[in-house]
């Protein structure tokens, strides 16, 4: 291949591999759902990379020395050692497999080792791993930063540990597990210094809401560990297996041990389809690090400086406050709080009483004076269908303010049930006087007998099921009602009809008042007449004359070609238009119209001298044409999606003729 070629093929490979620039905000608009982020530390992903490159399926064996002879064998714990337990791509070219290394005398160092409280076996992973933490500059690296922050946390997960009678050196599990993040999350979503994922954490008393997380708390997540490993070590009995099990979870190894019919963990590893890929090397891979950790002047660890214990006092914050207003009754900084309270996810205490964690020495002064910071908040409870912009009104706070006092940063957290804050003491905003919502259904005059009908307003989150659900409808029935395709997602501020049961209560759901609906029938006259009113614009049908095309009949009407086209349906290779034929158009509605509109809208109908205009398009040549020609201002198409969302805003990167605008001031389409 010419050099160039290669070159070439190097360079894509790059391009191709490097990851793209995204801008967040906007993946969120167009996915209708924020993107799972994964927080690794950078130790953690080198040692994957590791993994990898010395241990992936293809990868060179790793070097090992010769076996020696039966008379110098030493284990370094009682553990038996089983069969041959190295998988395929550890086998050495020509040869049928390459044996563990039960002896020390073949790599004279490891004659030297202290033997922590877990057994440990000279597996040739295990070997592979010690070698990296002892020579590779890498792995050095990784370790020196694992043992700095080890004294964080190795009196507490060691205390625990003595508690319940387990081997200390299971605080090595959190080395590998986290690299002793509490803030650690996987791309699988496990979280925190032991990564539970949610079910696991939920099942040894974890809180996981929308305001804790629980798998962060260093005390009770490490409460939770202690009980579910010595769970695991009491089903399994021996500690390769119950480590396996924490790593790939319990029901995994027991389908192993049943399909190859063996309980020995070195065992499972040699087969396909016995335990993950992950698995074959959790264990060795904790046994390589208790091992550095119970050596460290071996390994020349011994001049690292380890980071103070994580010391604190326990104080009670009677209703929610901030990390900053804690910060300032304890005299601390609120990056301090945060740090001492990761499990805390919207940088607060939950709307009730909580134990949080200040500065060590700091209590008495945050009970002195934690009233001064006080913020007048208090809980409420979130119906459903419950809008942020209903529920700020309803306590004289704009949504703004509201997703501020409680950290939201997408809508779709905000579900029936959840307690949220809102001020205290604040009166109501006062509705607009003219609030009318326009519900477009297949017929507005039909009735379903023994029911009753009431409007719902849609959240992003909703989908047709769980609203056919709580209302206690068929969703065949909604989607008769409301012409909606149950597969699909819908919309946010859609407003569905819906008739329910006449005892149905109403209480228990943010519905539309009723008094404030204007149904209409999709597609009439009266439906295009009002919603475009609402645009500031007026819908003409414009009669072709001779000399017409496309371009003069947009330019006449300050409108695009594209825009004649979707208001028209035209495909883009329509250009011939005929004399005599009509072409929707619209135009804006005057000051005075503007004024008529504003307030025409009521659930009886149109004031009598609006009734007119629901008709079928005017003729434009009897209207006046006097549209402005300045360009509306440009706007950005990225920007809060919650805020967008309120407008009805939306920007598809798949139109590739126009982006849809938003309804100008001016009323131009």
């Amino acid at each position: 291949m010419p050099r160039w070629a290669l070159a070439f093929l190097l360079l894509s490979s790059c391009a191709w591999a490097a990851p793209l620039p995204e801008n967040p905000a906007g993946r969120r608009a167009v996915r209708g759902s924020p993107v799972e982020t994964v927080h690794e530390s950078d130790e953690l992903r080198a040692l994957r990379q590791f993994d990898e490159e010395s241990f992936a399926p293809g990868a060179p064996a790793p070097p090992l020395p010769n076996e020696p002879a039966a008379s110098s064998v030493r284990q370094l714990s009682s553990m038996s050692v089983g069969p041959d337990a190295i998988p395929a791509p550890l086998r050495s070219p020509g040869h049928e497999l390459v044996k563990p290394i039960e002896t020390a005398s073949a790599i004279p160092w490891l004659d030297q080792l202290k033997s922590p409280d877990l057994p440990v076996r000279f597996d040739p992973r295990v070997v592979r791993y010690l070698e990296f933490y002892k020579s590779d500059r890498r792995g050095r690296a990784i370790m020196t930063s694992w043992l700095k922050k080890e004294g964080r946390w190795k009196a507490m997960f060691e205390e625990a540990l003595r508690r319940a009678k387990l081997p200390l050196s299971l605080t090595y599990v959190s080395m590998i597990e986290s690299g002793f993040d509490p803030n650690d999350r996987s791309h699988a979503g496990a979280v925190g210094l032991w990564q539970f994922m949610p079910e696991g954490g939920r099942i040894y008393g974890l809180r996981i809401d929308y305001w804790i997380d629980e798998r962060k708390s260093p005390e009770k997540a490490t409460q939770a560990f202690v009980q579910y490993i010595g769970d695991l070590k009491e089903r399994f009995g021996a500690w390769p297996l119950a480590l396996a099990a924490f790593n790939a979870g319990y029901g995994a190894v027991l389908r192993s041990m049943q399909k190859y019919n063996s309980n020995d963990y070195w065992e499972l590893c040699r087969h396909e389809d016995g335990l993950p890929w992950d698995t074959v090397l959790y264990v060795p891979k904790a046994m390589a690090v208790a091992l550095v950790g119970e050596n460290k002047k071996l390994f020349g660890y011994d001049e690292v400086k380890v980071d103070p214990p994580f010391a604190f006092d326990h104080v009670s914050v009677p209703s929610s406050m901030s990390v900053t207003a804690i910060a300032k009754a304890a005299g601390s900084t609120p990056a301090e709080i945060a740090a001492l309270n990761p499990e805390l996810r919207r940088n607060r205490t939950p709307p009730e009483a909580w134990q949080a964690r200040v500065p060590r020495g700091s209590a008495a002064r945050f009970a002195a004076s934690w009233e001064q910071h006080r913020e007048m908040v208090k809980p409420f409870v979130v119906r459903f269908g419950e809008r942020l912009e209903d529920i700020a009104a309803a306590h004289g706070a704009s949504p703004r303010e509201l997703r501020a006092l409680n950290g939201i940063d997408d809508s779709g957290d905000v579900r029936p049930g959840l307690t949220l804050l809102v001020p205290d003491g604040k009166k109501p905003t006062a509705p607009p006087p003219c609030d009318t919502q326009i519900v477009a259904v297949p017929d507005k005059d039909a009735v379903v007998a023994g029911r009753k009908r009431v409007f719902y307003r849609t959240l992003p989150q909703d989908s047709p099921s769980e609203i056919a659900a709580f209302f206690k409808v068929k969703p065949t029935d909604l989607a008769r009602w409301n012409n909606v395709d149950l597969d699909a997602k819908l919309a946010n501020n859609m407003v569905l009809q819906l008739w329910v049961a006449n005892d149905f209560d109403s209480s228990k759901a943010a519905l539309v008042d009723p008094a404030r609906v204007r149904v209409v029938t999709v597609g009439s006259p009266e439906f295009f007449d009002l919603v475009e009113a609402r645009r500031g614009r007026k819908r003409l049908a414009y009669v072709i004359k001779k000399g017409d095309d496309l371009k003069k009949v947009a330019k006449k009407f300050n409108l695009t070609v594209a825009d004649l086209e979707r208001i028209n349906r035209f495909g883009a290779a329509h250009t011939e238009l005929v004399v005599g034929q009509k072409v929707v158009v619209y135009i804006p509605l005057t000051a005075a119209e503007k004024a008529k509109a504003a307030c025409a809208l009521t659930p009886g109908g149109l004031e009598p001298d609006a009734r007119e205009a629901a008709k079928e398009p005017a003729d434009s040549t009897k209207e006046s044409l006097d549209a402005p020609k300045e360009p509306a201002p440009p706007r950005d198409p990225i920007v809060d999606e919650q805020e967008r969302a309120e407008e009805g805003v939306v920007v598809s990167p798949g139109d590739k003729r126009s982006l849809p605008r938003p309804p100008p001031s001016d009323g131009r389409p």
